[in-house]
């Protein structure tokens, strides 16, 4: 999508969601203009924020946003009602993002529905493209027939196939020897738990990927609700949110890099928000991501094209 604006459906629902979508809006303008994107927002809200105010849960309007979209960003993943809103995108295959440590990334790709498998090998085959060219297959032997059938029209990716008993305990404590893995439906779930376990500088955000239309990007479910109006809920799973809508929905890699590796550096070296402290007065929301946008110029791939 370089050369055009792109729009952004940003769906907002309630407990933290408004302040980290606030986040996420202000890190977005900061890594597109050192970027020179041209990135629109048209902002909506779902789920019970909605239907105090227009008596819908999804109201017209939103659904309007929704369709016109190039991608759309949500704050609110504990919502009920983003099922309804996932109803109306063509989601065939989920992309869990995770990045640890300062730079270590993995991405777990699986079909959401049986019919999806070809096209979800297909599209973990091109994000592995984007990145090491490199690519895991965890399944069972259908599986892996599959993604050999595919990998042959991609010779240049490095294909390596692994057994659901192996991958497992390597997701557990060597997960940065992954770089895409593309997973069975059987097995997705607990490879997607387990290396997005919750541990000190690691987060994650999920992507759920169309074939038609666009693509819905969202951070790791937060129990927002206690938190809610007082400004230090941990935003970096929805600035990764972000960071991989830019790359696997609007094609813009470099962007998305810088803004990826900067979550990262905030999470190892900056400012820690309540949730990360055992003691002592965490970081506010803003301070956090001022943090992130403040390391852009260490993070930013230099000579790569948006």
């Amino acid at each position: 999508m370089t050369g055009r604006t792109a729009t952004v459906a940003c769906l907002t629902g309630a407990g933290t969601a408004p302040e980290l979508m606030a986040e996420a809006v202000f890190a977005l303008d900061r890594v597109a203009r050192l970027h020179n994107l041209r990135v629109r927002e048209t902002h909506a809200t779902f789920g019970g924020v909605a239907f105090a105010r227009a008596g819908q849960m999804v109201p017209p309007s939103t659904r309007a946003a929704i369709l016109a979209a190039d991608a759309v960003l949500v704050a609110g993943a504990e919502e009920p009602t983003l099922d309804e809103v996932m109803g109306e995108l063509d989601l065939r295959a989920q992309a869990t993002r995770v990045r640890f440590g300062h730079s270590d990334d993995v991405v777990i790709v699986s079909p959401r529905f049986p019919d999806a498998a070809q096209w979800t090998v297909e599209k973990a085959f091109a994000i592995a493209e984007r990145r090491t060219m490199r690519l895991a297959a965890v399944g069972d032997a259908d599986w892996a027939e599959l993604v050999d059938s595919v990998a042959a029209g991609h010779d240049h990716v490095l294909v390596e196939h692994v057994v659901p008993k192996l991958a497992i305990p390597l997701a557990a404590f060597q997960a940065s020897r992954f770089d895409v893995v593309v997973v069975g439906a059987a097995w997705a779930e607990a490879m997607g738990e387990i290396v997005a376990a919750s541990a000190a500088a690691r987060v994650a955000a999920h992507g759920l990927l169309a074939e038609h239309g666009p693509s819905l990007f969202v951070p790791a479910p937060d129990g927002g609700h206690a938190l809610a109006g007082s400004g230090v809920a941990n935003p970096s799973s929805m600035l990764l949110a972000a960071a991989t809508m830019l790359d696997l929905g609007l094609g813009h890699s470099a962007a998305a890099a810088t803004l990826a590796g900067a979550v990262s550096a905030a999470l190892v070296d900056g400012p820690q928000t309540p949730d990360l402290l055992r003691r002592g007065t965490g970081a506010t929301s803003r301070e956090f991501t001022s943090s992130v946008v403040a390391g852009f110029q260490l993070s930013q791939p230099w000579g790569s094209a948006a």
